[in-house]
């Protein structure tokens, strides 16, 4: 039932936990990318929200605002 929300449950029998799917695409993306650093983490998440339809206006205000 879960699933059909789609949400991925923690315990296979009455679960106090689910992960929705998405963040668990962005947790895979962000493993493609991933290096020691923000710019990793932004690259991943620019790719996440892209390939939902979100478009960014530059590269830098999101890479930025974790620099501050």
């Amino acid at each position: 039932q879960l699933l059909k929300l789609g949400l991925f449950a923690c315990a296979p029998i009455a679960p106090s936990l689910a992960v929705d799917l998405r963040v668990l695409e962005l947790v895979r993306t962000l493993f493609v990318w991933i290096t020691p650093n923000t710019t990793a983490w932004c690259e991943a998440l620019e790719v996440f929200l892209t390939a939902r339809g979100y478009k960014l206006s530059t590269k830098v205000c999101l890479h930025d605002s974790f620099l501050k």
